[in-house]
């Protein structure tokens, strides 16, 4: 019967009880905003986007000077091929201009140790001949073990110019190839932070600075609400907290807003006085508790506006 009265525009006026049930609590849609900043001070180039434009993750937001950053990402790839150059020619042994002079040493030292063995033998016939002197012959056979010892020598170096550096050369070559690839990639990395990307896909809220201004670790050049980056904070008194559990889903209301709700996602610990955000004259002597809770859809709502929470039925 109530509810037929209360369907009557001229009698719900006269009923209190027709009024619709007080919210839980009065909040409001509060930004969680990511200040986007380079990772090291330069003077911006440009900012290819405007206030409010909306972009996806990864999309350029903003780019700084690079020049410095260039120059050391080529000094330091310059340095990885010279140290891959060292690597690969111990690797490899000497250069073949080298082993090529090696080999004809060794081929002349060949010659001379065949030139002289003949003449030994000349000599050895010649004084049983009684031709020629033990004196002749003993030169010559002196002569042929020098030229024998100058082959073991060449063929000796030739096979040292054939093999590859000490092991220990070579780990050496290796952690400097290691060393100027750790290089590389850190210029490379300095270079790619001088291009500034949107860490989500979201909203540009501000432009702090602009081209031509200096921009720093600790100077943004814009601030960037990210799509899940809204959530709801409001207030409940004492009485109304057992009702508010994580994970639960709440009603929430505002003017204009479609129909929509909420999971809390934090409640506070402890209680404190009513914001001032959201004094009342009723409630700005009351103790109550921070609730907050992310909306659904994430982004039916802007930063500052008034919500009302409810219970779902």
């Amino acid at each position: 019967m109530a509810d037929f009265l209360c369907a009557l525009p001229l009698v719900a006026g006269l009923f209190s009880a027709c009024a619709p049930p007080a919210p839980l609590a009065t909040g409001y849609a509060e930004g969680d905003y990511v200040l986007v900043a380079p990772a090291v001070s330069a003077r911006i180039a440009t900012v290819p986007v405007r206030e409010g434009e909306h972009v996806a993750a990864g999309a350029l937001l903003a780019t700084v000077e690079d020049r410095d950053a260039r120059m050391a990402l080529a000094a330091a790839e310059a340095g990885l091929r010279q140290a891959e150059s060292q690597l690969a020619n111990l690797l490899k042994g000497s250069r073949p201009e080298e082993l090529a002079v090696i080999e004809a040493n060794v081929a002349s030292a060949r010659a001379n140790a065949q030139r002289t063995a003949t003449e030994e033998d000349r000599q050895e016939k010649l004084v049983r001949q009684h031709i020629s002197s033990q004196a002749e012959l003993d030169a010559a056979r002196a002569a042929a073990t020098v030229a024998a010892s100058a082959v073991a020598e060449a063929e000796a170096r030739l096979a040292v110019a054939r093999l590859p550096a000490r092991s220990e050369e070579v780990a050496a070559a290796r952690a400097a190839v290691a060393q100027a690839e750790a290089n590389r990639d850190a210029a490379q990395w300095q270079l790619d932070q001088r291009r500034l990307g949107a860490p989500k896909s979201g909203t540009v809220s501000e432009l702090v600075r602009h081209p031509g201004d200096m921009a720093g670790p600790s100077v943004p050049v814009l601030s960037f609400l990210p799509d899940d980056g809204l959530h709801l904070r409001f207030y409940v008194a004492e009485a109304d907290l057992a009702a508010m559990k994580l994970g639960a889903r709440v009603k929430v209301e505002c003017d204009g807003c479609p129909a929509m709700s909420a999971t809390i996602t934090r409640i506070a610990d402890q209680a404190e006085f009513t914001p001032p955000v959201i004094y009342s004259r009723d409630a700005r002597q009351k103790l109550v508790y921070r609730i907050e809770a992310a909306p659904e859809p994430a982004d039916a709502l802007k930063p500052g506006q008034i919500v009302e929470i409810r219970a779902l039925p």
